[in-house]
């Protein structure tokens, strides 16, 4: 028998599809700030995915308050659901600001900061899929992180650079305004990406 005894399957399906939905909407994103037309449809499209990312949550929740052996703590597991569900929330949230703020086409600073959180958002997905098996995989989980953590310090310099490009270069102060939001949504974003990092991290110190 494993460390946890018999293992909820259907839970680690939910995380799956829970990290999958972020790594989608991060696709979204990226989408949007390559190619500035159709926001409408594409915010749409982004909106019915975090919909259905709180039918996820919500199915993670229940599964965690009612299963009777769980893979490890249920403060962990639900810190775990509430840092991916916040991270859809500030993806959804950049692209309606862009929108309802009427920001204008992305820079490449912007893009390049996308591109980072993107790229933070696929090695999440990795992580939780080799969650079920946290002794067998934790070097891989372990390395998952550390390269999480390292793109997030990535995006601190990209953040650093893009404000004082924003405050040094940018003479209209709505403009600066409504930038600063957008850069903010982002490393928000890659905050909770470190968030859910280092939880895997304790998860794997204490579970293996």
């Amino acid at each position: 028998m494993g460390l946890f005894g018999r293992k909820d399957e259907n839970l680690f399906l939910l995380f799956a599809d829970s990290a999958s939905m972020v790594v989608t909407a991060g696709e979204i994103l990226n989408d949007v700030v390559n190619d500035y037309h159709e926001l409408d449809k594409k915010m749409a499209r982004l909106t019915a995915m975090e919909h259905e990312g709180d039918r996820i949550t919500q199915a993670l929740v229940r599964k965690l308050n009612t299963s009777f052996i769980l893979p490890f703590d249920r403060e962990d597991a639900l810190r775990l659901v509430q840092t991916l569900s916040t991270t859809l929330d500030f993806i959804t949230g950049i692209i309606d600001r862009m929108i309802l703020y009427k920001a204008g086409e992305p820079n490449s600073i912007v893009k390049e900061m996308v591109t980072v959180l993107t790229e933070a958002l696929l090695l999440q997905e990795k992580a939780f899929n080799l969650l079920d098996k946290v002794e067998q995989n934790k070097k891989a989980i372990l390395e998952c992180c550390e390269q999480m953590r390292q793109l997030e310090r990535r995006q601190d310099t990209f953040y650093r650079n893009a404000l004082a490009d924003l405050f040094e270069n940018e003479k209209s102060a709505v403009a600066i305004i409504k930038w600063r939001e957008v850069y903010e949504q982002i490393e928000m974003a890659m905050d909770h990406v470190e968030d859910v990092a280092n939880l895997m991290r304790n998860i794997c110190i204490k579970y293996s």
